[in-house]
């Protein structure tokens, strides 16, 4: 094949390194906000991924600043049942009155069903939704191994949710990590494939971590993207479907945006840590990277986090290396671009090929502010 084009010169695509993800994802979300106010639809933007929960901090802070997107290549984040547990774990301690809430989880517990469920959540009315209703209720033989371990739990959390409870102890993470005691052994019970659900709820309790406190995260996650926004500009689209698209570099393969961002560019993330070990996997995960890479038309921008807090590396902490694939002959043909904390605490950008780099999110901070998490969006 004799391949040309017409085409000639543009801007170079952009290597952004971010300091954490939280970071990432405001860099995403404010240089999508400021391409769609030049006249780009949203549609015309996609955000591409290894795998689906990487996009789960990103899907949180696009629908706390009210932009639509949609998901392709697995479920939204926030609608995975295993997800929808644990915040149902939330839900109730943050509002005892949550009937959809206690009825999810009790409906997990072994032994409850429907009948049982609806009778104790009539007992709870009764006594005017009293926190000590559910421990005074008496448990059919069948279920008082998980009603007494479902009270337990309620118990410990209620605790730590005290306004003299100590202040290291009273954070969301703390809650998470009580109910997954219990409920990490309903997952692998109720759900096949229990591993990634498992990463899933790593994934969750390492966002909840961003926020100052329980009804602030759980008032973040409870919004909904909506078909037209405050943020977003008036009148660039007549299209009343116009919806960021968000997917995986499986699902992104024969798609072309305008557009592109590639997220997560870190050895162990992309490529992914278990296909380190197999060359023939390791060589379709960078097949995967080059699809990600040429889905854009126009602009391209590549970002990687320097720090991670979670434990589904092993670890809360890590230092994370860019992804392998974007080896130096690939970087030469990369504009640099580091995102400078909004208290301009940022790591510097370690020298590299000499190339110029530039602070994105001081030119945009002015305009979209930073859409810090502990003041979520009414």
């Amino acid at each position: 094949k004799n391949l040309w084009t017409k085409r000639s010169g543009g801007e170079r695509p952009w290597l952004v390194t971010a300091r954490d993800e939280h970071e990432q994802t405001r860099f995403v979300v404010d240089r999508i906000l400021e391409l769609h106010e030049e006249g780009t639809p949203l549609r015309e933007i996609a955000v591409l991924f290894r795998a689906g929960y990487m996009s789960a901090d990103l899907e949180i802070e696009l629908a706390n600043r009210k932009i639509p997107f949609e998901k392709w290549g697995g479920l939204k984040f926030l609608e995975a049942a295993h997800v929808k547990d644990v915040i149902a774990f939330l839900r109730v301690i943050d509002n005892p009155r949550d009937e959809v809430s206690w009825y999810r989880l009790l409906m997990l517990m072994p032994g409850i069903g429907d009948t049982t469920a609806r009778a104790l959540m009539a007992s709870m009315a009764e006594r005017a939704w009293d926190p000590d209703a559910l421990t005074h209720w008496a448990a059919p033989p069948r279920a008082r191994e998980a009603h007494r371990a479902l009270s337990q739990l309620l118990r410990r959390l209620r605790g730590l949710a005290r306004a003299d409870a100590p202040a290291p102890e009273h954070n969301v993470t703390t809650e998470i990590d009580l109910i997954r005691q219990l409920y990490d052994g309903l997952l692998r019970d109720k759900y096949d494939r229990p591993e990634p659900r498992l990463a899933d709820l790593d994934q969750l309790r390492a966002i909840a971590a961003g926020f100052s406190s329980r009804s602030t995260f759980l008032a973040t996650i409870a919004l909904e993207p909506p078909q037209s926004t405050q943020d977003l500009a008036e009148g660039t689209s007549d299209e009343e479907d116009d919806a960021l698209v968000l997917s995986t570099a499986h699902s992104a393969k024969g798609k072309e945006w305008d557009v592109t961002f590639v997220i997560w560019a870190v050895d162990g993330w992309f490529p992914m840590a278990r296909a380190t070990e197999s060359d023939g996997e390791l060589e379709e995960e960078r097949r995967l990277m080059y699809v990600a890479m040429t889905r854009a038309r126009n602009h391209l921008a590549v970002t990687y986090p320097v720090n991670v807090n979670s434990t589904r590396r092993g670890a809360d902490y890590s230092m994370d290396q860019l992804s392998r694939f974007l080896d130096g002959g690939v970087r030469e043909r990369m504009q640099r671009v580091v995102v400078q904390a909004p208290a301009d605490d940022a790591r510097p950008e370690p020298a590299d090929s000499g190339t110029p780099t530039v602070d994105l999110l001081a030119l945009l901070r002015g305009r979209f502010g930073a859409g810090g998490r502990s003041d979520p969006a009414p």
